[in-house]
């Protein structure tokens, strides 16, 4: 489909010539030798839980490295860390804050169960880490962007057609339907956003329940939410109100929250009264 790859070395549409490939500048030797050096500390010597996670991460980079991007890139500062914006689960800097190429951060709450849009408890891990996996496929079409292509999107705050182009080369060989840019238009305008990809085309099933996806108007809005919490049978005033104003995956989300949260009762939405301190908030 025409919408679905663009050649970005087309004819200009003003000047009648051929659009100059974006260049990008090599790494220097220093800069692989400390992205090198970094991976080899956090698989030797960083904090057990970090380790191990990371640990896997990197492995899956190194295979997905291999599998969809030519084995092209080398390996970036993969952080367990807080993005730049609240409602992002990673992103993939440039430059890190310290001054070297290329940094991907995934929020950790995703591995934890804290984050809104997952679910807690060891039974819910393995689906957590799918989707924390997801994340870093993402983000390595956002460092081929800075390292390889050059070409950014920019103009489309990361996920335009070269994005667009890339994820849907990388889903057909999963089996993923395709999407579209960022911007909702075209001829592709009901397919969906390349800004939540790959998650909002992977199977309902795909993250055994673990995911609760948000239900903003980009959304796959047909997908129910997993039933990781229910609101109980006879969940009182303020569950009944929650049911009724709220749609079913927001009214879970904010049941969620006040049960784990607050330390509401999850039989009644109740506040729990304590001898000693209130429930301390979950960290992100």
């Amino acid at each position: 489909m025409a919408d679905d790859m663009t050649d970005h070395g087309a004819l200009s549409p003003l000047a009648g010539t051929p659009t100059p490939a974006p260049t990008v500048a090599p790494l220097a030797a220093a800069a692989v030798a400390h992205r090198e050096a970094f991976r080899a500390y956090v698989l030797d010597e960083a904090a057990p839980w970090h380790r191990a996670h990371l640990g896997r991460l990197y492995a899956m980079w190194e295979a997905w490295n291999a599998a969809h991007f030519a084995a092209a890139m080398v390996p970036p500062i993969v952080l367990l860390s807080e993005p730049s914006e609240p409602r992002r689960y990673g992103d993939c800097g440039a430059v890190s804050g310290w001054g070297a190429r290329s940094q991907i951060r995934i929020r950790p709450s995703l591995l934890t169960g804290s984050h809104p849009h997952v679910c807690p408890g060891d039974s819910f891990a393995p689906g957590r880490f799918a989707f924390v996996a997801d994340v870093l496929l993402h983000e390595m079409v956002h460092q081929w962007q800075q390292e390889v292509s050059g070409d950014r999107d920019l103009s489309y705050h990361g996920h335009g057609p070269a994005f667009r182009d890339r994820a849907n080369q990388i889903g057909a060989a999963l089996g993923l339907p395709p999407v579209r840019t960022c911007k909702r238009r075209g001829a592709n305008v009901d397919r969906p956003s390349c800004s939540q990809w790959p998650h909002n085309v992977r199977p309902a099933d795909f993250y055994g329940g673990a995911y609760v996806p948000p239900t903003d108007a980009d959304a796959d809005a047909d997908r129910p939410a997993p039933e990781c919490f229910t609101l109980p049978a006879e969940p009182g005033a303020l569950g009944e109100t929650l049911a009724r104003l709220l749609t079913p995956a927001d009214a879970l989300i904010v049941a969620r929250a006040l049960v784990r949260c607050f330390g509401f009762d999850p039989a009644t939405f109740a506040p729990v009264t304590t001898s000693g301190d209130t429930h301390p908030r979950e960290a992100a």
